[in-house]
């Protein structure tokens, strides 16, 4: 088949903060450059960054206070151009630990989480926000193009090749069929978010992980809400602990206010819970039923609905960032801190640190895996290493439970982290069912009353993410063998992607001619947060990228 090419200089991969930021820093860098006069000359490059969603923004998903370290360093005036990301500041903080009828403020916010006076966004718009300001500059914005291989030459990454649109659901050239077109560049910056597709085939050909620790995810569900006017406090954040997890399984809930009369509301939940019925929408649903919740919330109606992939292993999950032509940021990389639970800052900085590395690949006219290790040593010389390596034994300790984990953070706080220590892949913690609950059967979900408002099943809340697939195209979710699903995943866990999948993609149907309930895939559910690809105990679903500018539509979250 013959394929378009396209050469640029440096291709970003991903259209999140850290990719972005690192667009904005290359820029600034060369122009800089150019404008001294100093050597090497480098005049005009092309500066491209690609992005799977229909529109920069489109797939993106956070509750997000701002820890603006990075911004800062990258843009110093952003806050005199008025932002539009900017929803409210900090102004008001609670820490809440809920039972399933009380709540229980404490009387400080626990270290690392204050916020005070940061300002609350709509991480959507803020992305959108540094578009504009990476277009500016000059970069090559590509929205609607989902990159699907990498192309290598000599053993050294050499660009991208994006997925062909126009394939029917039997593997068919359509009339409307277009190629897929290579991207040839001398540097590639992969960040994509969580499990992104290009990543793992870069890890996996130079063994990028061969000395860390696994990447650990929870999944994040989240809702906006509109409430009657005026009865949204300004700059109000909650954060709860509890209920409705159980004291076994990781993870915690924010209430945001917003602009405009409207709350966010999130949950994360660990995706090693050891139950296989966790169903994170449905604890979502939970949440929103407590009393204090629901005294706070209930006035109001769900106007927008998410879910995504969100990466807790920390420091010791960080792989070798580098190869041939090629480096990782982001949430690609596990650049999150877990024991605040905050990313986007530490994204955007190695975004930048990529980009500084690459600047001198450009001048060096040398992309070789012995020049890009000069971006590893600038994240370890950075505030990155002094923020996160002293929670490299947060995920560890969580392994042991809610209440011994934060005694072993409290300790490490105290008195240092001490040695690394192992921990285990998401999908090796899940329990079966005979372990979790007997004979007994999975709990159903009837025990709350969904009034499609305020209280919405997971159709409805998929209706509100704006999830859009073509139907008539490969599904974009393999499962390698079903016959597995229709018989040792149904006998020794349940079917639990039943449940955990936050868009019910995965549903069992009796089949009159298998005489047994067979998987049924509605990709088109599908709000690509990864959850599946992660969790499945036996690992037989990858989820890949389906057609280009093709998912979900966020806008505002």
């Amino acid at each position: 088949m013959q394929r378009e090419t396209m050469p640029v200089d440096v291709l970003f991969v991903g259209g999140g903060p850290a990719c972005l930021a690192g667009a904005i820093r290359l820029m600034d860098l060369i122009a800089a450059h150019n404008e001294s006069g100093a050597e090497p000359k480098l005049g005009e490059l092309t500066i491209a960054l690609m992005d799977k969603g229909s529109e920069i923004g489109s797939h993106a998903i956070s509750g997000a206070v701002l820890d603006p370290t990075a911004l800062n360093e990258l843009i110093p005036d952003w806050e005199a151009q008025e932002p539009t990301f900017v929803e409210r500041h900090v102004e008001e903080e609670t820490f809440l630990t809920l039972t399933s009828k009380f709540a229980l403020p404490a009387p400080l916010m626990p270290p690392g989480m204050e916020d005070h006076g940061n300002p609350i966004i709509s991480i959507a718009k803020f992305q959108k926000w540094l578009a504009a300001q990476a277009e500016a500059r000059g970069v090559m914005l590509f929205a609607g193009f989902a990159g699907t291989q990498l192309l290598y030459e000599n053993g050294q990454v050499t660009g991208v090749r994006t997925g062909d649109k126009g394939i029917d659901s039997n593997g068919e050239q359509k009339p409307t069929f277009e190629p897929g077109i290579d991207i040839q560049a001398k540097v590639t910056i992969l960040g994509e978010g969580p499990r992104g597709t290009l990543s793992r085939q870069l890890i996996n050909r130079y063994e990028l992980d061969k000395d860390s620790q696994p990447m650990v995810y929870e999944i994040g569900v989240k809702e906006v809400i509109e409430m009657p006017p005026g009865t949204v406090k300004k700059g109000e954040v909650i954060l709860t602990f509890g209920y409705p997890l159980d004291l076994n399984t990781f993870g915690g809930a924010f209430i945001y206010s917003l602009a405009g009369d409207r709350y966010a509301i999130g949950l994360l939940v660990g995706l090693d819970a050891k139950d296989p019925a966790m169903d994170a929408h449905y604890l979502l649903q939970k949440l929103k039923n407590h009393p204090t919740i629901r005294a706070k919330l209930g006035a109001g109606k769900v106007v927008k609905y998410g879910a995504k992939a969100v990466t807790v292993g920390g420091w010791p999950s960080i792989p070798k960032l580098y190869a041939p032509g090629a480096m990782l940021v982001g949430d690609s990389a596990s650049f999150l801190n877990p024991g605040r639970i905050k990313g986007i800052h530490l994204s955007m900085k190695s975004g930048m640190l990529a980009a500084e590395t690459a600047f001198e690949a450009l001048k060096r006219g040398d992309s070789r895996e012995e020049v890009l290790a000069a971006y590893k040593a600038a994240v370890d010389a950075s505030w990155i290493r002094t923020e996160m390596e002293p929670m490299k034994n947060f995920h560890p300790a969580m392994e042991k439970g809610v209440i011994g984990g934060m005694a072993s953070v409290g300790l490490s706080l105290l008195f240092g982290p001490g040695e690394q220590k192992p921990f285990h892949a998401d999908h090796e913690h899940m329990h079966k069912n005979a372990a979790v609950r007997g004979q007994h059967p999975y709990p159903d979900r009837n025990d709350i009353t969904y009034d499609g408002t305020y209280i919405v099943d997971k159709l409805t809340d998929v209706y509100h993410s704006g999830t859009k697939h073509e139907e008539k195209q490969p599904a974009h979710l393999h499962v390698v063998d079903k016959n597995i699903c229709a018989t040792q995943c149904a006998e020794e866990y349940g079917n639990p992607c039943t449940r955990f999948c936050p868009a019910q993609v995965y549903n069992m149907h009796f089949d009159d001619k298998t005489g047994r309930n067979e998987l049924h895939i509605d990709f088109s559910n599908c709000v690509h947060c990864k959850t599946c690809d992660i969790r499945d105990p036996y690992q037989i679903i990858t989820w890949v990228p389906p057609e280009g500018g093709q998912g979900p539509e966020y806008g505002i979250l």
